[in-house]
């Protein structure tokens, strides 16, 4: 069974994107996820603009749902291409994992107030 793509976030998407919520999607197995995260997947020929097309969507991703704390994608393992524009588009590329379809290689994005808090245990409050 395909994951739902989303359309209710009154986010005009551009043509060669889909939208999941990782909680519907095979992601989910891959990492602790949230109940509001994103997937994102890049579905177009063209990936040469994608990287600037991600920049001006994962924002307006984070306004639309304030409640996301992360939007992830998973390029195919030897998709080097879309790995290319995932990284051009803010996204860090944090682990491989293998789903039903193959193997891919995870990338996530954070809003800022998330990505920027410190997770070295010598920061963390006593």
């Amino acid at each position: 069974m395909s994951p739902a793509v989303i359309t209710a976030l009154d986010l005009p998407l551009p043509p060669g994107l889909r939208l999941y919520r990782v909680r519907d999607h095979p992601l989910r197995a891959c990492y602790p996820y949230g109940a509001h995260d994103l997937a994102v997947r890049l579905v177009r020929q063209d990936l040469a603009e994608a990287g600037r097309l991600l920049r001006d969507l994962v924002p307006a991703l984070f306004a639309a749902d304030p409640r996301c704390r992360r939007v992830v994608a998973a390029p195919a393992e030897d998709d080097i291409a879309a790995q290319a524009a995932f990284e051009a588009g803010g996204f860090r590329r944090v682990a491989e994992a293998d789903l039903p379809d193959g193997s891919v290689v995870l990338y996530t994005v954070e809003p800022p107030e998330i990505a920027e808090l410190p997770t070295a245990l010598d920061d963390m409050p006593h």
